[in-house]
């Protein structure tokens, strides 16, 4: 608005001081003559001659001052746009940052659904095989027909080793049941209060993440980031140590389904030998009706010695495999026993029931995470003022700025405002000395261009013998001018006196040719007249 304002008004000031300048060039004068510096030929300058010219500097001065401040408003909105752009773009990936962590939130949930539905699977399947081979006991125990001792040994010991496994197995269960209850009422995953560490150097530091304090934990400097990171690993650590015991146990179990399958073999092989012994008792009972069936009763022990010495092979390899077995459990176990007496250590320390230290534990969770909103509010918050602050010094300072092009503005509208007031009005006597004295203040501060004004004077010299040349030359045109009009009325004279003897000599030619018909006709007349004259 302001721009258009000027551009219009300086329109309208040099629409009105082309009149002065032009009545000025009419009369043969120029609007840059002055009375101090000029020659003293030249007559004192007209008030018209000078305020338009002042005028018109101002209004391009401001104009120029408007152009700078229009440029400076876009420079000022570009940055403003950038900061906008950034602040965008930095809200957008605090967002998708927030989006990821809640997904990696929900996996880590599903997650652990999935485990606990893979730990009660294989609760179910370890209580099946428990009834199978609870059975198979009963089976081989339940046996009075064991042809030999040796066979009785290795049974009992068979027996030995897979109770033996199935007592590792439930403790291994026992732990991993109370894994899971721990993780199931420590809430979520962002909030679990048990930590599994397999390595001996980090299983010191297992329990350092139970908060026992009774009252409101206020931490002042917490990242959002640090945290889901913290979690994120946490998690993961956590599914690590989970998946090892999972495939613990599945080990655990493939063992015990291959000694399974070696108790059934070697049952098998135990009723072939009750046949082979009962078939050796009838074949002694009748020696004398059947000798062929005694050479086959020799061959029979050779084969069932083979056969034990097998069995001994086989029993040695699932000894070392159950031996390896029992190392991982017994590492288990150590496991175990000090997660038991840290978690008894913590639960004397806290001395309360199950449904206050939930409840300890919830109050706890809900006000961690209340103060991690906090945290993170406050720091967007901070971040925001920073922002606003030097938001607020740049606009301050554009402010003074444009106050200061304001009120220069408004002054020079001030000034140009008088000096059309002084204009539409009449020039009074006081008026006009004010504006003399005014003008010779101009004169005097004119003196440092005195260079420029001795070239305009020079320029004025030329005109000045131009303008006294062309009064010469006026002169002469009019001396011309008055002797070309006489020369015309001469000329106008002489030709009326041409006019008028051209009709004078029109007539008398007239009359001479009619003077000259009249002698011709005498002439022919004349003869005609002698005859009669001599005859009278």
């Amino acid at each position: 608005m302001v721009i258009f304002s000027v551009h219009d008004f300086f329109i309208g000031t040099a629409a009105m001081s082309h009149q002065p300048l032009s009545c000025l060039t009419e009369k043969g004068d120029s609007p840059t003559e002055t009375t101090g510096n000029g020659p003293p030929t030249l007559a004192h300058p007209n008030l018209d001659t000078f305020t338009p010219h002042e005028l018109l500097q101002q209004m391009r001065e401001l104009l120029i001052e408007n152009h700078q401040l229009k440029e400076a408003m876009k420079l000022n909105n570009q940055a403003m746009k950038g900061r906008f752009e950034e602040l965008s773009a930095w809200t957008e990936k605090q967002k998708e940052e927030r989006l990821f962590f809640e997904t990696q939130s929900k996996e880590a949930k599903e997650r652990l659904t999935a485990l606990s539905l893979e730990n009660e699977k294989l609760k179910q399947e370890l209580g099946k095989l428990k009834g199978k081979t609870e059975r198979s006991f009963e089976d081989l125990t339940g046996d009075p027909r064991v042809p030999k001792a040796e066979a009785e040994q290795e049974v009992e010991q068979l027996k030995t080793q897979v109770a033996r496994l199935q007592a590792e197995k439930a403790d291994l269960l026992g732990i991993v049941s109370e894994l899971q209850l721990k993780l199931n009422s420590g809430g979520p995953s962002e909030d679990s209060f048990v930590e599994i560490r397999m390595a001996e150097g980090e299983a010191d530091a297992a329990m350092k993440e139970i908060k026992t304090s009774p009252g409101p934990i206020r931490t002042d400097s917490i990242d959002t980031s640090k945290s889901a990171e913290g979690t994120r690993n946490y998690l993961e650590f956590e599914e690590l140590t989970v998946s090892q015991l999972l495939l613990c146990l599945r080990e655990g179990n493939q063992k015990v389904e291959r000694l399974e399958i070696a108790l059934k073999e070697a049952k098998e092989r135990i009723l072939d030998f009750e046949k082979k012994a009962k078939d050796r008792s009838e074949t002694e009972t009748q020696t004398e009706e059947h000798k062929e069936q005694e050479k086959e009763e020799e061959k029979s022990p050779e084969t069932v010695g083979s056969e034990v010495e097998m069995l001994n092979l086989q029993v040695t390899t699932l000894f070392k495999e159950l031996q390896e077995a029992h190392t991982k459990l017994s590492e288990a176990e150590l496991m175990k026993k000090r997660l038991q007496e840290k978690c008894q250590a913590l639960e004397r320390k806290n001395s309360a029931t199950p449904s206050e230290l939930n409840e300890k534990q919830e109050l706890l969770y809900n006000n961690k995470k209340l103060e991690l909103q906090v945290e993170s509010m406050r720091s967007e918050i901070k971040m925001e003022q920073a922002k606003t602050e030097e938001e607020k010094s740049k606009l301050t300072t554009l402010q003074l700025t444009h106050n200061r092009l304001l009120q220069e503005y408004n002054n020079a509208l001030k000034t140009i405002e008088e000096l059309k007031r002084r204009e539409s009005e009449k020039v009074d006597k006081v008026v006009l000395q004010e504006l003399n004295g005014k003008l010779e203040m101009a004169e005097k501060a004119l003196a440092s261009k005195q260079l420029q004004m001795d070239e305009m004077k020079q320029t004025i010299a030329k005109q000045e013998k131009d303008l006294e040349t062309m009064a010469v030359l006026r002169a002469q045109m009019e001396v011309y001018c008055s002797d070309f009009h006489a020369e015309r009325a001469a000329r106008e004279k002489i030709h009326e006196e041409k006019e008028q003897l051209a009709l004078q000599l029109a007539v008398l030619l007239k009359d001479d040719n009619a003077f000259e018909e009249g002698a011709r006709r005498s002439s022919e007349l004349s003869p005609l007249r002698s005859p009669h004259r001599a005859y009278g």
